[in-house]
C-alpha cells in the first residue's frame, strides 16, 4: 500500500484549483441565481405594492359606494315622504269630497223620505176620513 504524502506545493496546488473552482461556481452558477433572486424579489415587492395600491382603491370605491348609497337612501326617502304628503293631501280631497257628496245624498234621502212620509200621512188621512164619512153614512142609515 502506498503511503499519503502531503506537501506544501500540493497543497498549494488544491487551494489555487479550490480557489478557481469557487471562483468560477460563483461567476457562472451563483451570481446569476443571485441575479434572479433578486429580480423576484423585485418583483414580488411591486406586485405587493400594487395589490397594496389596487387593495386600497377597492376599500375607496367601497366606501364611495357606502355614501352614494346612504345618499340615495336619503333621497328615496325625500321622495317617499313628499309622495306620501302629496297622498294625504289627496286623500283628505277625496275624504272631504266623500263626505260633501255623502251628506249631500242623505240631506237628499231625507228630503225624499220627509215627502214620501207626508205623503203617506195624506194619503191616510185621507183614507181615513173616506172611512170616517162611510161609517158615519153607515150608522145614519
Amino acid at each position: 500500500m502506498t503511503e499519503l504524502i502531503i506537501t506544501w506545493q500540493g497543497l498549494l496546488f488544491e487551494a489555487a484549483a479550490f480557489l478557481i473552482f469557487t471562483y468560477l461556481l460563483n461567476l457562472f452558477l451563483f451570481k446569476p441565481i443571485r441575479d434572479i433572486l433578486k429580480k423576484r424579489n423585485e418583483i414580488i415587492s411591486s406586485n405587493n405594492e400594487n395589490q397594496k395600491h389596487f387593495e386600497d382603491l377597492a376599500d375607496k370605491l367601497n366606501q364611495d359606494a357606502e355614501q352614494e348609497k346612504k345618499k340615495l337612501k336619503i333621497e328615496v326617502n325625500k321622495v317617499k315622504e313628499t309622495y306620501r304628503n302629496d297622498g294625504l293631501a289627496e286623500a283628505v280631497l277625496i275624504i272631504s269630497s266623500a263626505k260633501k257628496d255623502a251628506s249631500l245624498k242623505l240631506d237628499g234621502t231625507i228630503k225624499d223620505f220627509g215627502e214620501e212620509k207626508k205623503s203617506i200621512i195624506d194619503y191616510y188621512k185621507s183614507r181615513s176620513e173616506e172611512l170616517a164619512n162611510l161609517i158615519c153614512k153607515k150608522i145614519l142609515e
